[in-house]
């Protein structure tokens, strides 16, 4: 009874946390206002994570803080839990984005330099409820209509830092190479709750289905560079590496309830309890190799850039799985254990994200920027269990800002100030997280899921200051 049961809950499979589109953030601000189109010519210190290839080219010492001052954000699930009931969640937030630096050598052409940055940042929570009269027993146990109540509810929230070190080195006036070694720490929380309820003449029918896990992970990866200058020509290659996992824990916490339901059609009342939680779970979080390529051409009063990476598959595998220890049952075969209730699972399909970017100098000291970029989903696939959702819409991401820059006595920058807008759209197709249209109590008390329409919406302000040495 238990494993059918299992093979119909999948946990909202609609929602999940944005890391599962690769380019949601750019990091450094002009890089953010060049939509990401920085890997052939960034020349600042955000070159630490685009391309530390372009590191010995920088030519003089500067610590750069730039951040997202404000996000607000709107996801809507048309018809998200059924006709007339969408799913949505609004959400500000002050995100930070990156900080980062470069010191210079005695010999030319070799740097070194650091990046922290918030690698992703997202949240989201919705809710909602119906109560109504409806046959949602069958009637040779409860005659006519019953009160039917059905209540939903998810929370998801992701963070992720990067910190790395990077060395770079322009070996030639036209080639250069680097290296930067980056360190990130993941936690993740996600909770979701849904209750049916069918009420008549003094009986309650109905079921429970809740789960959530807290996640937290330490891996490392590297990213290598290539970068070439001819001239106003600047080309670049970076290539990620796929990440090592070091260590984590999760919770992992489940419980479903079946209060005389009949499931599986024999036309008796079943009843059901599963719950299990687990602490300390060893934890693994996996992300890709991908390839990048980029280039900049300097037409003299604007410059434009051209980027694409190619995000590599993620298989399936367990970011967290409990031991095999005999959870508590009732009403089902005695089997059961903790890791076919509570065991997580993760997958990710592979990416192509392109983007271009445009930066014209009305004077010495002012510049403009436009950008446009496509962040593909790297969409989750679909696993009968928990796991970290699926989400299968693209982003679209516009930026445009300015920069003002004061100089020192010998005309060399001194300081850098960076404001910007970004606009970010998407629209596709998903599962719904839930339905509570035409249930039955084989699906204890909800309805069968289908595709709908989802769209995103944010607005961000980048700020940005840069100081030279």
């Amino acid at each position: 009874m238990l494993r059918a049961i299992l093979a119909l809950l999948l946990i909202c499979g609609g929602l999940a946390a944005q890391d599962n589109h690769y380019w949601t953030h750019q990091f450094g601000t002009r890089s953010s206002l060049m939509g990401g189109a920085v890997i052939g010519g960034v020349d600042d210190t955000s070159a630490c994570y685009y391309n530390p290839g372009r590191l010995g080219w920088i030519t003089n010492d500067s610590l750069k803080v730039s951040a997202d001052g404000y996000q607000l954000s709107t996801l809507t699930i048309a018809d998200g839990a059924g006709d007339g009931l969408n799913l949505t969640s609004t959400r500000g937030d002050i995100i930070p984005l990156a900080g980062s630096g470069v010191f210079l050598f005695d010999q030319p052409g070799i740097a070194m330099g650091f990046q922290i940055m918030a690698r992703q940042f997202f949240n989201a929570n919705v809710s909602t409820r119906i109560e109504d009269m409806r046959n949602a027993i069958d009637d040779a146990r409860s005659a006519g209509l019953e009160q039917y109540i059905g209540s939903f509810q998810f929370r998801t929230n992701t963070e992720e830092y990067w910190a790395g070190l990077s060395f770079g080195w322009a070996i030639t006036d036209w080639l250069g190479v680097g290296v930067t070694h980056f360190g990130c720490l993941r936690f993740e929380e996600q909770d979701f709750n849904i209750t049916t309820r069918a009420v008549a003449g003094g009986q309650t029918f109905g079921a429970d289905n809740i789960a959530g896990f807290d996640f937290w992970n330490v891996r490392t990866l590297w990213k290598l560079g290539v970068s070439a200058q001819f001239g106003g020509l600047k080309m670049g290659i970076a290539v990620t590496t796929q990440s090592v996992n070091l260590f984590g824990a999760a919770t992992v916490r489940r419980q479903i309830s079946v209060d005389d339901l009949d499931i599986d059609g024999n036309g008796t009342s079943d009843q059901l309890e599963a719950n299990d939680r687990r602490d300390g779970v060893p934890s693994e979080y996996r992300t890709p190799w991908s390839f990048a390529t980029g280039v900049d051409y300097d037409f003299g009063p604007v410059t434009l850039a051209l980027a694409a990476e190619w995000f590599l598959p993620v298989g399936l595998y367990s970011p967290a799985s409990p031991s095999g220890d005999k959870a508590f049952f009732l009403g089902a075969p005695g089997s059961e254990s903790s890791r076919e209730l509570l065991t997580l699972y993760d997958a990710k399909r592979g990416a192509f994200n392109v983007a271009i970017g445009l930066e014209t100098e009305f004077s010495e000291n002012w510049h403009g920027f436009w950008s446009m970029r496509r962040d593909a989903a790297a969409d989750y696939l679909d696993h009968h269990g928990l796991h970290f959702g699926i989400s299968s819409w693209d982003l679209f991401h516009f930026d445009t800002g300015i920069s003002f820059t004061t100089r020192q006595d010998n005309g060399a920058a001194k300081h850098e100030l960076m404001v910007g807008l970004q606009f970010v759209l998407g629209a596709g197709r998903t599962e719904q997280p839930i339905s509570f249209d035409n249930v039955s109590e084989a699906r204890l008390l909800t309805g069968s899921t289908s595709r709908t329409d989802i769209s995103y919406f944010a607005i961000s302000l980048l700020v940005g200051y840069t100081y030279y040495f």
